[in-house]
């Protein structure tokens, strides 16, 4: 079990003073978890990127996580950590300045460290190539101030498409106030706008358009609800078929 495993399990985290009877402010590289370097999302690259289908038919919002062991089991633990993991999302957009998300694949387990979820970082220009819109607005959206976002994905069994659900994890108060400076100067370097790709249908055929930009002022807005359920289909025989 890594070291900050143990912290979230314990409720506690990493100290950085030894001063008796004082708050020691934690240091965001204490945060770590084990990254998969891009292996866990191998097998899930014709669902991100496949030009063949559309984003509707790639990404699933709406699957009940409660159906899949691994899925509700990782978002629990999700929540459960949310301070570690919320400290480490916030160590990833510092070190790379731009918008982005934590993404954990529920059907992946590093070889090195079986019983631990495996973290990737997918930076906005990767999310944008997605042309999923309410996977854009989630990114584009966020306040990097505020909060960070993780994805957790379940890929179908052909690799084709993936069940996916977000969660927003506020910054600790006392990371933001360790870090307010660096914070507010990764902020200020972002761009002003994040337009959303999005597929159109013309005369039969599939394009690819630009719908309005994200502005990041006054304040975010919020993000496009996912739509409603299609009924009489059950979400399994969905799935298989995906």
């Amino acid at each position: 079990m890594s070291k900050t495993l143990s912290y979230a399990y314990l409720g506690t985290v990493p100290s950085t003073s030894s001063g008796a009877g004082h708050a020691a402010t934690p240091r965001l590289s204490d945060f770590r978890f084990p990254e998969s370097q891009g292996e866990a999302l191998k097998g899930v690259h014709r669902a991100f990127y496949g030009k063949s289908r559309k984003a509707a038919d790639r990404f699933h919002w709406l699957f009940p996580p409660e159906k899949d062991e691994r899925v509700s089991s990782l978002l629990n633990w999700i929540q459960t950590a949310s301070f570690e993991v919320a400290s480490f999302g916030l160590q990833k957009f510092l070190q790379t300045r731009e918008r982005g998300a934590l993404v954990v694949n529920a059907d992946y387990r590093p070889v090195h460290s079986p019983d631990e979820p495996a973290f990737d970082w997918i930076p906005w220009a990767d999310i944008q190539k997605t042309r999923d819109r309410i996977l854009q607005e989630s990114v584009g959206y966020y306040n990097p101030a505020v909060h960070i976002l993780v994805l957790v994905i379940l890929p179908s069994p052909s690799g084709r498409s993936v069940a996916i659900w977000r969660r927003k994890l506020p910054i600790p108060p006392r990371i933001f106030l360790a870090y307010q400076a660096q914070i507010t100067q990764a902020i200020a370097s972002l761009k002003k706008d994040y337009p959303i790709h999005v597929e159109e249908c013309v005369h039969g055929k599939r394009s690819t358009a630009v719908s309005d930009g994200i502005h990041r002022l006054p304040g975010p807005s919020k993000p496009t609800p996912p739509p409603s359920p299609k009924k009489k289909r059950k979400w399994y025989k969905l799935w298989l078929s995906a």
